[in-house]
């Protein structure tokens, strides 16, 4: 059993030939949270869909648990940026969450009394109980990234990537979702956070990738996140010191 869940070497990502990821490598080993920052355009969203194979690679190499993505992904949880979601479609917090265990159903088996208290499970998980029949176009921003990681959740993953799953959401929120991202850190699983608050890096992160289109580092935080790292990914002068509390 390998201890490294993803690993990432060498990856180029190009739309049009125009590459908006450039020799990009990571490595995350099992039981640990990895944020990744870099300032807009730095290629974070499309490193995540690269492993997620929603874009082709023109090079490198992504391994999941030592294999391709292909087949392990029904190790891998996802959670998108909450912006890249249709909000009105019909359907409810509960029925969200079930489409989380679909890979293990498959299409045509429908959702047991089993799963639905799984999918009720997870929603207790992140406080959204209560929301269990309530439209997901009537619910707050910080309510649906709350059902959402319930999605992710309910699918028992080894492996979370997630974009920015605090943008946009209340500082409660934030508390109970990077609380459950520390407890599956915790439980062995890796998780990957898109993130773009400087301020809590120290705090949420054991380890972190610095990326504006190339990785300018990655690695654990107390030696990777500096003032010349921060300063390199996002073109200014900044303080990762200063920053990060």
């Amino acid at each position: 059993m390998t201890d490294v869940a993803l690993d990432i070497q060498g990856c180029t990502v190009a739309y049009h030939d125009t590459p908006v990821l450039w020799d990009a490598s990571l490595t995350v080993p099992r039981g640990t949270i990895t944020g990744v920052l870099g300032p807009n355009g730095a290629g974070k969203t499309t490193l995540l869909k690269a492993v997620l194979g929603l874009v082709p690679v023109a090079s490198g190499r992504i391994q999941v648990f030592g294999d391709t993505y292909a087949a392990q992904q029904d190790r891998v949880g996802y959670v998108p940026q909450r912006g890249s979601v249709d909000w009105d479609f019909p359907t409810n917090a509960l029925d969200v969450v079930l489409m989380g265990l679909y890979g293990q159903l498959g299409w045509f088996r429908r959702p047991g009394a089993h799963e639905n208290e799984q999918a009720r499970q997870a929603l207790r998980d992140v406080g959204m109980l209560d929301y269990t029949d309530r439209q997901i176009s009537q619910l707050s921003g910080g309510q649906q990234q709350r059902v959402f990681l319930a999605r992710a959740l309910v699918q028992d993953a080894d492996l979370y990537l997630m974009d920015e799953p605090l943008q946009g959401v209340d500082a409660t929120t934030e508390r109970t979702i990077m609380q459950l991202l520390h407890n599956l850190r915790d439980a062995g699983k890796a998780v990957v956070v898109v993130h773009h608050d400087l301020h809590t890096v120290a705090d949420y992160f054991d380890r972190v990738l610095l990326l504006n289109k190339r990785a300018v580092a990655s690695g654990p935080v107390a030696s990777v996140f500096t003032d010349a790292n921060v300063s390199a990914t996002y073109g200014t002068e900044m303080r990762a010191s200063t920053e990060a509390h």
